[in-house]
């Protein structure tokens, strides 16, 4: 059971990765840099993949015990809740009809609209791994594959971020609220 709690925590993770990595490859190939709430979901989607990584670092060091798991779980879950609640505003913002919504759709969506559905799974998620804390903790510590990867990629995900922002930014501590361009560039 040890190995199919790992390979979910890696999977939730990376899922979490690639969809950062995504929003930064709609944000390059659009030209448009994101505005204030995009910046605050994708704060809330590392923090929330923080949530497997500690556990994953958990697994490797002390084992799957009750604590790490709960810890892993409920960084998650506040994460994604605190992500939603962004990513709803956002939609609500543009629910009007006729309105453009703010970035181009991927596949029929906004990105918004994505992370609102990404943070609802990830919430499902953290939810499940609480539901099964006592089939699945407990078992000894081990070589986690993976492990050590997966929160390079989330911390290189974050400083590719705070980058990004900083660069958006300038170095006012507001972001314009419709961003045309890098401030730092300027």
């Amino acid at each position: 059971m040890r190995a199919a709690y790992v390979a979910a925590n890696l999977a939730h993770a990376w899922t979490l990765v690639a969809i950062l990595v995504g929003a930064f490859a709609a944000q390059f190939a659009e030209g448009r840099p994101p505005c204030p709430l995009c910046v605050m979901q994708r704060i809330a989607m590392m923090l929330a993949a923080l949530g497997p990584c500690h556990v994953l670092l958990a697994a490797s060091r002390e084992g799957l015990t009750p604590r790490a798991v709960a810890v892993g779980a409920g960084m998650t879950a506040l994460a994604s809740l605190l992500g939603a609640a962004i990513a709803l505003r956002q939609v609500a913002l543009h629910v009007l009809p006729g309105d453009p919504g703010f970035g181009s759709p991927v596949l029929g969506l906004h990105l918004y609209t994505w992370a609102a559905v990404a943070f609802a799974f990830s919430i499902g998620a953290a939810s499940l791994q609480l539901i099964g804390l006592t089939w699945f903790a407990g078992a000894p510590a081990g070589r986690t594959p993976g492990a050590r990867a997966t929160v390079l990629a989330v911390g290189l995900v974050f400083a590719a971020n705070i980058a990004a922002v900083v660069a958006e930014a300038g170095f006012a501590w507001r972001l314009p609220d419709d961003p045309t361009g890098y401030l730092l560039f300027r």
